[in-house]
C-alpha cells in the first residue's frame, strides 16, 4: 500500500532529477557550442545610432532609424534633409553669435553730471586782419603783394619780380610780431569773474594759421562755478579797421577759438566769429567723450588710443604737449609740406628753417591746404583718435553795440568804434 507521502517523495525526487538532468544537458550544449548564444561584444556605429535615436529628445532624430534607411524611403530622406538644414542653421547662428561676442560690442551711454565747478577752456582771439598796414608802409611792394594773394593771383604770378630781402629771406617771429596788429591796442578791456585784469598779462601771444593771436587761460588756471556776465570772461576789443590790409577772408572782426589749454588753436573744432559794432555773447557747454580702449572697437571699425595709460608715450614731436587726433594729423601735414617746400610755416611750433613770404604763399600754404583735404593722405598719416577727449559747443547771440546813448561817450574816449565779445 502506497501512502500519500510516498507519492510526494517520489514526485519530488522525479522533479529534482529532471531539473538536474536539464541543467546538465544545457551545460553540455554550451560546452559543445561555447559561442552559440553568447551576446556579441561588437558595438558598431549602427548600434550607437539606434540607441541614440531611441533615447534622445531631439526632434526628428528618432525618425531617422535603420528601418527608414534600408531601403531609403522618401520619408527617411525628408527627415534627413530637415535635420541637416536645421543643424546647419543652428551652427550658422552660433558662429555669428560667438563672433559678435568676441567683437566686444558696447552701448553708448550719456551721463549728465552736476558739478560745483568746471575748468574754463582756453580762449584764443585773432583779428581777422593779421598785418598792420601802417607798419608795412616801409615796403613799397607789400600792399600789392597782399592784394595779389587775396585775389588768388599767386598761380599766375611767380613772385620772380619780388627781389627785396623782405620777400626772399626766411621769416622771423620777431618780424611777424612787429608787422602784426598789436594786442595791446586790440584788447581794450578785460574782465573775468567780475574782476578787471590787465589784458596783456593774462593773454599770451601765439602764432596760428590766422596769424598773430592771443590766448586766455593758456595755463589752465581758471575755474568757474556759475554762468553769467558777472562770473565769466568779458573782453572789449578794438578792431582797428583803419590799419587793415588786403586779406583772403575779406572780413572785419575777430575770430575766437575755444579749445583745451593743451591743444593748439589751429586744432580747435569750435570757432566763433564776432563782427565789429555788435555785442556778442557765447554760451559754452563742455562734453567729455570716453571710449573703451583695446580690444574694443571705439569707432565702428577702428580702435582708440588710451592716452591715460601709464605706458603711453606721446609719439608727436611738434605737438608734444598733448596727443590728439587733430595734433597728429596737423603734424603729418606740416612735415609733408616741409619735405615738399624745404621750409616750415611761421605758425608751426618747430625750430627749423622758416619759409620766406614768397615760399609761404607759393609753396607751403598751398601744400597745407591741399594735403588737409586729401582723404588718401589722411589714411597715410594713420592717426588714431584718443579714447578720452573734450568737445565744446557754443550758442551765440548778439546785439548792437554800443547803444546810441553810449556811442558819443565811447567815441570821445577811444576816438573810434569798438566792439565787445
Amino acid at each position: 500500500m502506497i501512502s500519500i507521502w510516498d507519492v510526494i517523495i517520489h514526485c519530488t525526487g522525479y522533479v529534482n532529477t529532471f531539473g538536474i538532468q536539464d541543467i546538465m544537458d544545457e551545460k553540455r550544449e554550451q560546452t559543445a557550442r561555447p559561442d552559440a548564444d553568447r551576446p556579441s561584444t561588437k558595438y558598431g556605429l549602427k548600434d550607437l545610432w539606434t540607441e541614440f535615436s531611441h533615447s534622445t529628445g531631439l526632434h526628428a532624430v528618432d525618425k531617422i532609424k535603420p528601418p527608414s534607411l534600408r531601403p531609403l524611403t522618401i520619408r527617411g530622406l525628408a527627415w534627413i534633409l530637415a535635420l541637416c538644414s536645421t543643424t546647419g542653421f543652428l551652427v550658422y547662428n552660433l558662429v555669428g553669435e560667438i563672433g559678435t561676442y568676441y567683437s566686444y560690442p558696447t552701448v553708448t551711454k550719456i551721463t549728465p553730471q552736476m558739478k560745483h565747478s568746471i575748468n574754463f577752456p582756453a580762449v584764443t582771439i585773432c583779428n581777422r586782419c593779421t598785418f598792420n598796414n601802417t607798419r608795412l608802409d616801409v615796403y613799397p611792394e607789400m600792399e600789392n603783394y597782399f592784394f595779389n594773394i587775396s585775389q588768388e593771383r599767386t598761380r599766375e604770378d611767380s613772385f620772380s619780380h619780388l627781389t627785396s630781402d623782405v620777400f626772399q629771406k626766411p621769416l622771423s617771429l620777431e618780424w611777424l610780431q612787429n608787422m602784426s596788429m598789436e594786442g595791446s591796442k586790440m584788447l581794450f578791456k578785460c574782465v573775468f569773474g567780475g574782476d578787471d585784469f590787465d589784458c596783456m598779462t593774462d593773454f599770451r601771444p601765439i602764432f596760428t594759421y590766422e596769424g598773430l593771436c592771443h590766448t586766455f587761460n593758456f595755463n589752465a588756471s581758471k575755474i568757474v562755478r556759475t554762468a553769467g556776465d558777472n562770473t565769466n570772461l568779458m573782453v572789449t576789443f578794438n578792431i582797428n579797421q583803419n590799419d587793415y590790409t588786403f586779406t583772403r577772408n575779406k572780413a572785419a572782426g575777430i575770430k575766437v577759438f575755444l579749445h583745451h589749454p593743451d591743444v593748439h588753436p589751429d586744432a580747435s573744432s569750435t570757432v566763433v566769429t564776432a563782427a565789429p559794432g555788435f555785442s556778442t555773447y557765447v554760451a559754452i557747454q563742455t562734453f567729455q567723450y570716453r571710449y573703451q580702449p583695446l580690444p574694443y572697437k571705439a569707432f565702428d571699425v577702428t580702435n582708440c588710443l588710451d592716452t591715460n595709460s601709464p605706458s603711453f608715450v606721446n609719439p608727436l614731436k611738434i605737438y608734444s604737449r598733448r596727443y590728439t587726433y587733430d595734433h597728429c594729423f596737423m603734424e603729418c601735414v606740416h612735415l609733408k609740406a616741409f619735405k615738399q617746400c624745404g621750409c616750415i610755416g611761421p605758425y608751426v611750433p618747430l625750430d627749423d628753417l622758416q619759409c620766406s613770404l614768397v615760399q609761404l604763399e607759393s609753396c607751403y600754404n598751398p601744400a597745407v591746404r591741399s594735403l588737409s583735404k586729401n582723404g588718401t593722405f589722411a589714411k597715410e598719416c594713420r592717426c588714431v583718435s584718443e579714447c578720452v577727449f573734450d568737445r565744446y559747443t557754443a550758442q551765440v547771440s548778439s546785439s548792437s553795440f554800443p547803444s546810441d546813448k553810449w556811442e558819443s561817450t565811447l567815441l570821445k574816449t577811444r576816438g573810434r568804434r569798438t566792439g565787445r565779445v
